[in-house]
C-alpha cells in the first residue's frame, strides 16, 4: 500500500508544530508502539525538526555539505533528482534519541537548512529543462518512495508559499495544531480559506483531517475558545487529545543522551502523545 502524506501546517507560529510532528514520527514508527514505517520531512527553514531528530554533525558532513537538504531540491532539482534512486538525501540511520528500551525499525527524515529561507524567496517560474514547476517538486520525489512508507509526515513553516504549497500537492491531508486563543483561532480561519481556494486553483483535493489543540492548559479563556472551535460549522473536526502546554521536551534533545518516551516528553504529555498516535491513525487511516 502507498503511503499516506500528511502536512501539519498552521499560520500561528507558537503552536508546537515542529514537537507534534517529532512525537507522531516517534510513536508511530517505534518498536515498542506501533512499528510504522515513517518519513518525516522538515520543510520549514528553522530546521527545528532536523535538529531534534539527527547530529548536527552528521547534518553538517553528509548532508548539508553535500547539497542533500532539502532547500536544494528548490535550488538545483536536476542535481537533487539524480540522487532519488539512491535515496543519498534521506537519513536513515539514528534518528531520533529515544533509543532507551526502543528501537526504530523504520523512521527516515529528509532534513531541512536555514538556507531554505533564501532559497523559496528566489524561486523561478518554472525549471524548464525538467518540464516542472516548483510547485511540483516535492511530489515528484515522494512518488517513487510512497511504497517504501506508512507515514509521510511534512513539517510546514507558518506561512503561505510555493515551497508550503508544494506540500499541500504532494498531501492527501493535512493536521491543522491550535492553541485555543483568538490570535490563532484567526490563523486557522485564514489557512482554511488558502486550501480551499488552493484546491480550486490546482484541482486538489487536500482534506483537513482535524484540528488538534495543543499548549492547553484549561485555563477559562482557553476553554471558551475551545468551545467555540468545536462549535464552529466549518472548522474541522477537534482531535479528542489535547497536547498539554509542555516544559520538559525542549530539554530532552540532546541526540548523544538516550531516553526512554516518558524521560522525553514527561509523564502528561507521554500519555498524550500516546493517544494521538492512536487518533492519528484512526483518522488518517491504515
Amino acid at each position: 500500500m502507498t503511503a499516506k502524506v500528511i502536512s501539519i501546517c498552521n499560520l500561528k507560529g507558537g503552536v508546537g508544530k515542529t514537537t507534534i510532528v517529532m512525537a507522531l514520527a516517534e510513536y508511530l514508527a517505534g518498536d515498542t508502539m506501533y512499528k510504522k514505517r515513517v518519513l518525516a520531512i522538515d520543510l520549514d527553514p528553522q530546521s527545528n525538526l532536523t535538529s531534534a531528530l539527527m547530529s548536527e554533525e552528521v547534518w553538517e558532513k553528509e548532508f548539508e555539505s553535500k547539497k542533500l537538504t532539502l532547500p536544494y531540491l528548490f535550488k538545483d532539482p536536476e542535481y537533487f533528482l539524480e540522487n532519488v534512486k539512491s535515496e543519498n538525501f534521506i537519513v536513515k540511520h539514528n534518528v531520533s534519541n529515544v533509543r532507551n528500551r526502543n528501537s526504530f525499525a523504520h523512521l527516515h527524515l529528509i532534513p531541512s537548512s536555514p538556507r531554505l529561507f533564501e532559497i523559496q524567496e528566489e524561486l523561478p517560474s518554472g525549471y524548464y529543462s525538467l518540464n516542472l514547476k516548483p510547485v511540483e517538486l516535492l511530489r515528484t520525489i515522494l512518488k517513487p518512495l510512497l511504497n517504501n512508507y506508512d507515514y509521510i509526515l511534512i513539517d510546514c513553516a507558518p506561512n503561505i508559499n510555493t515551497v508550503i504549497k508544494s506540500a499541500f500537492l504532494a498531501s492527501n491531508a493535512c493536521i491543522i495544531p491550535c492553541v485555543p486563543n483568538r490570535m490563532s483561532i484567526h490563523g486557522l480561519e485564514i489557512l482554511l480559506d488558502h486550501i480551499e481556494k488552493f484546491n480550486r486553483d490546482f484541482e486538489h483535493s487536500l482534506k483537513p483531517v482535524g484540528t488538534l489543540i495543543s499548549r492547553y492548559n484549561g485555563t477559562l479563556a482557553q476553554t471558551e475558545n475551545l468551545n467555540f472551535i468545536i462549535g464552529h460549522p466549518f472548522f474541522p473536526g477537534v482531535f479528542q487529545t489535547k497536547i498539554p502546554e509542555r516544559a520538559k521536551i525542549a530539554e530532552s534533545l540532546d541526540l548523544s543522551i538516550e531516553l526512554t518516551y516518558k524521560q522525553k516528553y514527561g509523564g502528561d504529555a507521554h500519555e498524550s502523545m500516546l493517544n494521538l498516535a492512536k487518533e492519528f491513525i484512526q483518522r488518517v487511516g491504515r
